[in-house]
């Protein structure tokens, strides 16, 4: 990482740089020379190359070998199987729609009928009520208890009674 000393060295000479007068400045022009090969010339060096690599090969340096031709047979299995694919594509190909039976087709899950429709939608109305119940709407209500203690003459009644 670059200390704080080098990255403000730069400043009081691009500071210097701005100030300088432009006026005393020549104007220089130019020349810019193409160094590289054309495409021309780097073909014909790599025909060059090519020929004298060609023409000044050294054959006594070449090994002698002998070629065998190795002719690989598929096993019986491999021709069994080819066998069995050939016929399964030839019977594919081959094959009579008028042996097919018409079917009907029978409808296993049947939708609900109209009254449990119209009970869901009664419940999911009643649900959504209650949950959007206002409890502010409510009126304050006091209860009473009336348990009306028997007075003395009624438990004397009731203990004759028995």
């Amino acid at each position: 990482m670059a200390s704080p000393a080098t990255k403000k060295a730069p400043q009081p000479l691009l500071k210097e740089i701005a100030k300088a007068d432009t006026a005393k400045m020549k104007h220089v022009q130019t020349n810019e020379e193409n160094t590289l090969p054309t495409a021309e010339a780097i073909v014909q060096e790599k025909t060059a190359e090519v020929r004298e690599a060609v023409t000044g090969f050294n054959k006594s340096n070449l090994k002698h070998t002998s070629t065998e031709e190795k002719t690989v047979l598929p096993s019986p299995e491999d021709i069994g199987q080819e066998k069995t694919e050939q016929e399964l594509r030839k019977s594919i190909g081959e094959f009579d729609k008028s042996n097919l039976n018409r079917q009907k087709v029978q409808e296993k899950n049947p939708l609900p009928d109209a009254d449990a429709i119209a009970a869901e939608k009664k419940e999911e109305e009643f649900k959504s009520s209650i949950q959007g119940f206002n409890r502010c709407s409510l009126k304050k209500a006091e209860t009473e208890e009336k348990n009306p203690l028997p007075t003395k003459e009624v438990i004397q009644q009731e203990k004759a009674a028995k």
